[in-house]
């Protein structure tokens, strides 16, 4: 069942994957409220030690917010939403949604809230540091799998189509990596840089 809170201007739903649960997450003041599946929760802004949030601009892949309360909870929200096998969602099972617009509704004024809120609370942006560094790991693969096979098959003058498809494979998926190598991981985030949110009549951000 659908809170009313959670289609308000700053409530954001979403699933991640097709086999797992609805999630909702919603401010109401200086309160972060979630529901997960038929489970319910929130916490005080004042109670949250940090935030990172990656909208993966230019790269295709899924924007994404961390935050981390000071009991060491983690909250892993995400503009993606697989439709459910509901009568109301049926018609659009199988085709994933992005919910780009209230994802950033809830992120851009949480990370606002949250400043004002808990001063300490370290608020970044960009992918996390496990991520980026993964990345760097695969680009610098790719690039030893295109310059070794040709190498190699310089060295042995002759073409391997299997070797060359793969090579290609390769090449054209380091673009891809790019972005995310370029952002040099997560970095600081000031909230007043992120102009799309819009505070409610209830709260007024300075």
């Amino acid at each position: 069942m659908t809170n009313a809170r959670e289609q308000s201007q700053h409530g954001h739903a979403f699933r991640p994957g097709p086999f797992h649960r609805r999630r909702a997450y919603w401010l109401d003041g200086a309160m972060l409220h979630w529901r997960i599946g038929s489970s319910e929760g929130h916490v005080a802004l004042t109670d949250i030690a940090s935030m990172r949030l990656n909208l993966a601009e230019r790269t295709g892949a899924a924007s994404r917010c961390m935050l981390v309360e000071k009991t060491g909870r983690v909250h892993k929200l995400s503009d993606i939403y697989w439709p459910r096998w509901t009568k109301e969602e049926r018609r659009y099972w199988g085709r994933l949604q992005r919910r780009d617009a209230t994802f950033r509704s809830l992120t851009f004024t949480l990370a606002r809230r949250l400043k004002k809120a808990n001063p300490e609370a370290v608020i970044q942006t960009g992918p996390g540091r496990g991520e980026w560094l993964a990345t760097c790991i695969v680009a610098a693969l790719a690039i030893a799998i295109v310059i070794g096979g040709t190498a190699l098959m310089v060295a042995h003058g002759r073409f391997e189509p299997a070797a060359a498809a793969f090579m290609a494979l390769a090449a054209i998926y380091l673009p891809m990596l790019w972005p995310v190598i370029r952002s040099g991981g997560p970095k600081p985030l000031d909230p007043e840089t992120l102009h799309n949110a819009k505070p409610p009549p209830d709260w007024v951000d300075c």
